[in-house]
């Protein structure tokens, strides 16, 4: 019996691949674009992170699990979809390198500022090809011990509480120097990954779909809870000076049995990062693999991991590779919404055709 990824799987690798690096400056970020008591504005975004993953799951019942390039190459030759799957794969290889990069800066900052970047984006890449070459199912496995070793982490929030005070928070919503159309693209961009379930297709068990609500749910819950918990601990103009404000957040926790938990936390985050890497390189072989199927899938992965390692080789300092990962999230953002709805205006098409072909025959 062929393996099948089981839901919970599915859950965890939609919740791993969501909540990364930009946990930690998601309180500033909401501050700076929605103002006072800005955390409600994860609610907003959790709405449309569902509509577009509502979407997702009509292609998959609609298209009775077929893959989702089976649909689009009955409709559409393949070679006018190369651009834009090597668009896709762009976007994706880039993602997965910027954020690899952006953690490694930060992490090398903190720890081993005198260490060559290059040695760590070598080990992670090295890390994401032994992740990779196990394919999914192997990879879901793994990721969701992953999980389970990161978690106990929200634990630590439970310190927190004798400085929380209700007092910090104002009767005033959103006022302040407020942008929301930026805002609304920067929050969504921590809610991405989740457009990779797309190919997720022909890997699954039935009546699978509500288990990326349910993993955009708990991601949501995470986001909800820290920002909530920053805005109660911090006033609102420490929130706006804080390039990482979680962080700051970790090293007011005082545990016995555990000094400078800020540390212990950004270094088991690279858990995540991995996870990160891993799912959308794995997205990006996924595309190459139906382009050219006469290739083994283990020379794209030679092909998109190398091309990873230089796109985070020539990024020189964590300035650079925030302006880079800025554009490929929106550039992101625009995949996770045009290629949904892409994919379902064929499946009309087809649909309509089908229904039309049936009358004729009458």
């Amino acid at each position: 019996m062929k393996e099948r990824l089981h839901p919970l799987q599915i859950s965890i690798l939609i919740y791993m691949i969501q909540n990364g690096l930009v946990l930690y400056s998601l309180p500033r970020l909401v501050a700076e674009n929605f103002g006072t008591n800005g955390w409600l504005s994860i609610i907003f975004i959790f709405v449309f992170v569902n509509i577009n993953i509502m979407m997702i799951a009509i292609i998959y019942k609609l298209g009775k699990g077929r893959s989702m390039f089976e649909i689009i190459e009955v409709t559409v030759p393949k070679w006018v979809m190369v651009p834009f799957y090597l668009f896709i794969i762009g976007v994706w290889i880039g993602l997965a390198s910027m954020i690899m990069s952006a953690y490694i800066y930060i992490y090398k900052m903190m720890f081993f500022p005198a260490l060559p970047a290059s040695l760590f984006i070598m080990f992670f890449i090295f890390l994401s090809f032994q992740l990779l070459r196990g394919g999914i199912y192997k990879m879901a496995k793994a990721i969701v011990v992953l999980c389970a070793i990161l978690q106990p982490m929200i634990f630590l929030l439970f310190y927190l509480i004798p400085e929380f005070e209700f007092a910090r928070y104002t009767t005033f919503i959103f006022k302040g120097e407020t942008d929301f159309f930026k805002g609304a693209l920067d929050v969504y961009s921590a809610f991405l990954g989740f457009e990779v379930s797309i190919l997720f297709f022909p890997m699954v068990e039935k009546k699978w779909t509500k288990a990326l609500f349910i993993g955009n749910f708990l991601s949501t819950m995470v986001y909800f809870i820290i920002t909530f918990i920053c805005f109660g601990f911090f006033s609102f103009a420490q929130i706006l000076n804080d390039i990482f404000p979680v962080m700051t957040l970790f090293e007011y926790t005082e545990v016995a049995f555990l000094t400078r938990a800020e540390n212990l936390c950004f270094s088991v985050l690279a858990f995540k990062i991995l996870s990160i890497m891993a799912l959308y390189f794995w997205g990006a072989q996924q595309i190459l693999g139906n382009m050219i199927k006469s290739i083994k899938p283990d020379f794209w992965l030679f092909i998109i991991l190398t091309c990873g390692l230089i796109l985070a080789l020539i990024q020189d300092s964590l300035v650079d590779v925030e302006k880079w990962l800025k554009w490929l999230s929106y550039c992101g953002i625009g995949i996770a919404w045009a290629l949904p709805i892409f994919v379902l205006c064929i499946l009309f098409i087809q649909i309509l055709r089908n229904h039309k072909g049936i009358n004729n025959a009458k």
